[in-house]
């Protein structure tokens, strides 16, 4: 993933941590030398058959703005979770050991019958290699094949609930200051992948917001023996990994960051959450609000366009004035690439505002749809079709087949509950929108419309229906646009 903090002074500091490691090869540095733990010792990172690990620092600033440098390693170091002068785990060490303490004794006792039946069985094959088994001998071995199948299934399902109980420990301190447990972000009994909350980003960050400080800078690097794959490298800087630290950081830091630099941040707005603060104190989260939060020295204003509450997808915001006009003005004069995906609660029935392109064989059906809307003002924020007094809105939209409608489905992020029902109850009727102009609605108005594909989007509260289960089925997949600094053309993907 993308560092979601800017990295430079961060690393300062990490440079100066490795040449601590390299001159004291310890890590237990509030110690004297005289009177260091062995267990510190980097030489469980550094010897030949050893392996490195990642360490990461954040650069906080305090609520009298002063700086505090916090470090972390991930996972435990030489089997000790807790390290003095190092951020802590995500979980109570006393209650990881009261917790595991049966559960291990069992699995390993467990494991110890596994491997006695294994080597029984294997003498049993080789001995039966030189001679034929007769009748009872065969059912022997059947038998404690059976038996050992029988103990590795329970020693999975024992495993499985032993990391169940593991994983109920860790507690996350986000930027909002809530207190959140991965049963928060993985729903629906869906188990976090092994290793997860033990990364230095989130433990360093957790600390921060516990503590009521506020990250400005994260850089992260490996130390020690290089694993024989060289996918880490001594020394070298890494952001946060995809597989343990993407699913978690979000929920940490209020907002997936897919790109940052000094002049505009690129995210991934989730279905549910403003683009911009509304009226009253139940509408006050937003991105734009979680935004200053992680960066506040950001402008007051950074949004240039918006999404729908309801609707998920990419987002640029700019940081400066400067950037901030520069982008907005590519996107009143068109110059911006938008596409989404939709799924449609029924099959269309074009309209008389669409146009469709000729039909090529084994192409995808696609044409335009121009239709003109207003406000409703007798049913805000409800709009209307109004030949007279409404606003024109132009779509280009083009059907997926089923295959790839079907591959599009990962964008959403259906959790199971959500993902069963939709397969249960809609076919795979998806459609990519390439908007021209940018009403209010347009989206949501162009298909729900009669004279538009006459074909709500699954979810829809304000132009179709939505029941339990279901979110807005729009997402804003693509976006590109040109760099408002270096003129570079920046493009994004989810």
């Amino acid at each position: 993933m993308f560092a979601p903090l800017p990295e430079e002074k961060a690393k300062k500091y990490c440079i100066d941590l490795m040449q601590k490691l390299d001159a004291e090869k310890r890590i237990d540095f509030e110690t004297p030398i005289d009177k260091s733990d062995a267990r510190f010792s980097t030489d469980c990172i550094t010897q030949k058959d050893s392996l490195g690990q990642m360490f990461g620092v954040c650069v906080c600033l305090n609520q009298n703005n002063e700086e505090v440098v916090l470090k972390a390693f991930s996972g435990q170091f030489n089997s000790v979770w807790n390290v003095p002068g190092w951020v802590p785990p995500l979980l109570d060490e006393t209650t990881f050991y009261e917790t595991t303490k049966e559960s291990d004794r069992l699995i390993h006792q467990l494991t110890d019958q596994i491997e006695a039946l294994t080597k029984e069985i294997k003498a049993l094959e080789s001995q039966y290699l030189e001679e034929k088994p007769d009748f009872a001998q065969v059912q022997n071995l059947k038998s404690l094949r059976r038996a050992k199948s029988a103990l590795q299934k329970e020693r999975k399902t024992m495993s499985q609930q032993s990391m169940t109980e593991i994983f109920s420990l860790y507690r996350f301190y986000c930027a909002d200051g809530k207190l959140l447990q991965f049963k928060d972000i993985f729903k629906d009994g869906t188990q976090p992948p092994t290793g997860c909350g033990e990364c230095c980003a989130p433990k360093l960050l957790s600390f921060a917001f516990q503590h009521k400080l506020k990250p400005i800078s994260l850089a992260e690097f490996y130390y020690g023996t290089e694993p024989a794959s060289k996918k880490k490298r001594h020394k070298e800087f890494y952001p946060p990994c995809d597989e343990k630290c993407a699913p978690i950081l979000p929920f940490i830091l209020g907002l997936e960051i897919l790109y940052r630099d000094d002049s505009i941040v690129v995210i991934n707005k989730p279905s549910g959450l403003l683009s911009i603060p509304g009226r009253g104190e139940d509408k006050l989260d937003s991105v734009t609000t979680r935004l200053k939060r992680i960066f506040p020295q950001c402008i007051e204003q950074p949004s240039v366009h918006r999404l729908d509450m309801d609707t998920s997808g990419l987002l640029v915001l700019a940081l400066d004035k400067e950037s901030h006009k520069n982008l907005s003005v590519q996107f009143m004069e068109g110059k911006v690439h938008k596409k989404y995906v939709a799924f449609l609660k029924n099959k269309p029935s074009f309209g008389k505002g669409c146009k469709l392109n000729p039909v090529i064989e084994n192409e995808p059906l696609s044409g335009r749809i121009e239709l003109p809307f207003r406000l409703d003002v007798e049913n805000r924020p409800h709009q209307i079709y109004d030949e007279v007094y409404g606003k024109w809105g132009i779509t280009n939209f083009q059907f997926l087949p089923p295959q790839e409608a079907d591959a599009m489905l990962q964008v959403f992020r259906l959790n199971k509950t959500q993902l069963e029902h939709f397969r249960k109850n809609y076919e795979l009727v998806a459609v990519v929108f390439e908007p021209e102009t940018g009403r209010t609605h347009q989206l949501r108005l162009h298909s729900s419309s009669i004279h538009g594909l006459n074909a709500p989007i699954i979810g829809d509260n304000l132009y179709g229906t939505q029941t339990e289960n279901e979110r807005l089925m729009l997402h804003a997949f693509e976006l590109g646009f040109t760099h408002p600094k270096t003129g570079v053309q920046m493009f994004f993907k989810t």
